[in-house]
Parts: structure tokens; C-alpha cells; sequence
């Protein structure tokens, strides 16, 4: 049965599309290609998966559109070559430079592929207009201005050994300067984006420029709300055994 992209909006077959890249969940596999889910149920509060979060979404074509356009270039840039450091002391700040208008994509498709999930670990991502938008800068490979669709990011390090933690989270969503803004941990950062129709100063100041260039603090796990929520389910889990 051919069903209809939710990229190109064709009717086709559909591949199981990733909505967080495989490759950012590389180092949390174990020996078996395990890797641990955390959902607060059952005896032990969390299950093995064996592959990142799924579903049938693309077509073949915009899979590789993804893939070429958005998922190369932040691998390179942000996997293979580590622009941030593996150890962090408190009140380090690093600046790093990146290609604008990939690096900027990235981000957006995988918001845009969260919004247009129906898994639940997704389910916080209600993007209305700004969707539809989306869909079409990812079409077009149209980064926008710096001030459209803000982003930017804390590197979410061990609150006792400043080492960079790898780990991938659900969306959450908050507000910063008024604006709401949606968040997610991969790639050993957290990163948030503003969606609004209006420019934030505010937020201007720490977000991704249109140079290119990115400013990074970081954030202790123990102060990042998704990763606490994980750790209580587990122990909520770990009581009731």
C-alpha cells in the first residue's frame, strides 16, 4: 500500500525512517547492538532496543535527500572531526565554526521529523504552521536567516568528572526570553530551537550566526531536566522490583 511522504508529500513506498539519525546513537550500543530505552515501565523501568527510534515516513528519495544534504555534513563536522572538547572545566567556554546552512538543517529536520512522528517519545512536538514551513526549507535546502528558527546548544557534561556525556533524549519543550523553544539531547550537547514568528535579541546573542559560528557553555547532566526525569524512572522502577 503506497502511502504519502511526509517530506515530498508523494505518494510511494516508505522507508523506516529514523527521525534521530542512526548514527548518533553509535556509541550507545553495547557488544550485542543493545542499547538501553528508558520508559519508566516495567520491572526494570527500561528496555533493550536494538536500532533508534523508527518509523515508515520517507520515500527512498528523500531519504537520501536527508541523508546527503543534512546527516553527511553533520557527521563530518560534528561527529568525526569533535570541534568540543572531551573534558570540560566550569566556566569554560568554547566557540566553534561550522557550515551555516547544513549544520542549521540538521537541527530543523530532526525537529521536523519528530513533529510529523506519532511515537510517543516525540509527542511534545506540536510545531502547527511552523511545520509546513519547515517542511519546505528542508525541500529547498533553505537555511533562513540567523534570527528564523534560532539555534543553539550546551554541552551536557558529567556533574563530577566534566567528561562529555553521549546519550539521546526525548524533545522537550520550554521558553526562553518568551519564546518557545523545543530541546533535545544528542551528540554530547543539548540543543534548542526557537519557533516563533518574531526575532528574539535574547536569544540572537547565544544562538548560531550566520557566519557560521556557534558559542558553547556547559551543563551538568544533573541540571538537565530530561536526563533526571530518565534517572527517577529508573529508580521509581529499581523501588518496585
Amino acid at each position: 500500500m503506497l502511502k504519502k511522504c511526509q517530506l515530498c508529500q508523494r505518494d510511494g513506498e516508505l522507508r523506516n525512517s529514523h527521525v534521530v539519525p542512526e548514527f548518533l546513537y553509535a556509541e550507545l550500543y553495547n557488544a550485542k547492538r543493545q542499547m538501553m530505552g528508558i520508559n519508566g515501565q516495567g520491572s526494570r523501568g527500561w528496555r533493550s532496543l536494538q536500532i533508534g527510534a523508527r518509523e515508515h515516513l520517507f520515500c527512498e528519495d528523500c531519504e537520501q535527500h536527508f541523508n546527503e544534504c543534512f546527516e553527511k555534513p553533520f557527521y563530518l563536522a560534528w561527529i568525526k572531526n569533535r570541534p568540543l572538547p572531551y573534558l570540560w572545566r566550569p566556566g569554560r567556554m568554547e566557540t566553534i565554526k561550522v557550515d551555516y546552512a547544513s549544520f542549521k538543517l540538521f537541527h530543523l529536520s530532526v525537529l521536523f521529523r519528530a513533529s510529523v512522528s506519532s511515537l510517543p517519545m516525540f509527542a511534545e512536538v506540536s510545531l502547527g504552521p511552523h511545520e509546513e514551513r519547515l517542511r519546505k526549507m528542508l525541500m529547498h535546502q533553505d537555511a533562513g536567516t540567523a534570527e528564523r528558527y534560532p539555534i543553539f546548544g550546551c554541552a551536557v557534561v558529567h556533574h563530577e568528572t566534566g567528561r562529555t556525556i553521549s546519550m539521546v533524549s526525548q524533545f522537550t519543550a520550554n521558553k526562553f526570553g518568551g519564546r518557545r523553544c523545543y530541546g533535545v539531547v544528542y551528540g554530547g550537547a543539548q540543543w534548542w530551537i526557537g519557533v516563533a514568528s518574531d526575532t528574539n535579541i535574547e536569544l540572537q546573542q547565544i544562538a548560531l550566526e550566520a557566519d557560521g559560528t556557534m558559542h558553547f557553555a556547559s551543563v551538568p547532566c544533573n541540571e538537565v531536566a530530561v536526563i533526571q526525569q530518565a534517572s527517577a524512572a529508573l529508580r521509581s522502577a529499581g523501588k518496585h522490583r
